[in-house]
């Protein structure tokens, strides 16, 4: 059975919930393997199913997933499972990545250009709706992608920001990437399609309801390097839950500070009071402290491509070469580097300062381990930390990505 149909059929497998259906496949390799296995064997998996979950999984009818692909694929709505090369790392990495994503819209590469959640209120004030388009306006300016809900109050405010910035943004809903909600937001949701992308793990025709959003959330954190919280009222929030998400998934967490009076910056106070949030000063502060992760800032890529135009020339950056001191010295670097030089890279001296779990998986990344899952499996470390620290090394300009692979150093 072709692996697409195998990875729909077990995302629809109910009472299995997302973070078993990711041990069913590590445990088993493929979802192929998973719909052929039969009872004895799933009773025997090292996930400890329910008798339920094993009812569901002894389910072997395509009826249901054949009828969606079909749908997608006469409505134009891509279907990206764990195991495409365009399903985003970061998300891969949670402890319970979404097994299909649906996609409508221009799908961005959040392996080369991160994302950056901004989440709020329904309720929000004028004050919160500025900030969360300031945000969103400065995000899509510096060439980040806005990741949000597409919730009425601060999400919409993010996303309207980042889309006047001429930016990318990518809606997370708890319904299907067809079924618009709130209603009011028909017009966003067409602009955003325009330059970005509407996601959701649940198929086409599914109705939003409660218990989705906290599920949704996940995704919103998960697809970004960072969560910007600009408000939220109490503990139910769902901006609160996303933030929460984020702090299990290893990611940054940012709260915009408000009035001690202000009920709708109560929890982002409260965040920020115990740590777990660090205060956002200005969006400008944000983008700076992650502009390190991109590649090349939009401004400069339309320069640099008038340029060669122009004068037929690459760059002063281009031309320069790195000097590496193994070069200086005419000897190699490092334990592994023959087969460094085999795969046709240049070994590049680590700094004395990088040590622990962040030279191991640079030095991971020197012998060829260039996924950031077999990175997780080779250093025995949880999913979280490991992403958290690819982050911090892509961030000092260590590592980058290129072509969904990890690589040494900037271009």
């Amino acid at each position: 059975m072709p692996s697409r149909l195998s990875y729909v059929w077990l995302s629809l497998r109910r009472g299995l919930g997302t973070r078993t259906a990711a041990e069913l496949l590590r445990a088993f390799g493929s979802p192929d393997a998973v719909f052929a296995a039969d009872r004895q064997t799933l009773i025997a998996a090292p996930c400890g199913l329910r008798k339920a979950q094993v009812d569901a999984l002894c389910d072997k009818d395509t009826a249901e997933a054949e009828r969606i692909i079909e749908c997608c694929a006469k409505t134009g709505i891509q279907l990206i499972t764990l195991g495409d090369s365009t399903y985003p790392d970061r998300l891969r990495a949670i402890a319970d990545p979404p097994v299909v994503l649906y996609v409508r819209g221009r799908w961005p590469d959040f392996d080369v250009t991160p994302g950056i959640a901004v989440v709020g209120t329904r309720k929000a004030s004028p004050y919160g709706l500025n900030t969360a388009e300031s945000i969103g306006t400065a995000l899509g300016r510096a060439g980040f992608i806005t990741v949000s809900g597409m919730a009425l109050g601060n999400d919409g405010a993010a996303h309207r920001g980042a889309l006047r910035a001429g930016g990318q943004t990518v809606a997370v809903l708890a319904g299907g990437v067809d079924v618009c909600y709130p209603p009011e937001h028909r017009g966003l949701m067409g602009d955003i399609l325009l330059s970005g992308a509407i996601v959701s793990e649940y198929p086409p025709g599914t109705e939003p309801k409660g218990t989705h959003y906290h599920d949704r959330n996940r995704i919103i954190s998960g697809l970004s390097v960072a969560t910007v919280i600009v408000e939220a009222g109490d503990y139910r929030s769902g901006a609160l839950i996303t933030a929460r998400h984020a702090l299990d998934q290893g990611r940054d967490v940012y709260a915009v500070p408000g009035s001690l009076d202000a009920p709708q910056s109560k929890a982002c106070n409260e965040l920020i009071e115990k740590g777990e949030a660090a205060l956002l000063r200005s969006p400008d502060a944000l983008v700076r402290t992650y502009r390190g992760l991109l590649h090349e800032h939009p401004a400069e890529r339309g320069v640099k491509q008038a340029f060669v135009r122009q004068t037929g020339e690459r760059t002063g950056q281009d031309r320069r070469k790195r000097e590496l001191p193994a070069e200086k010295h005419g000897k190699q670097t490092g334990e592994h580097a023959p087969a460094a030089k085999a795969r046709g890279e240049t070994l590049t001296a680590l700094p004395d300062s990088l040590r622990g779990d962040e030279r191991r998986i640079v030095e991971l990344v020197q012998q060829g381990v260039s996924a950031p899952e077999e990175l997780i499996e080779r250093c025995g470390l949880p999913a979280p930390r490991v992403m958290s620290l690819i982050t911090m090394l892509e961030m000092d300009g260590i590592l980058r990505r290129e072509k969904g692979r990890l690589v040494m150093g900037r271009k």
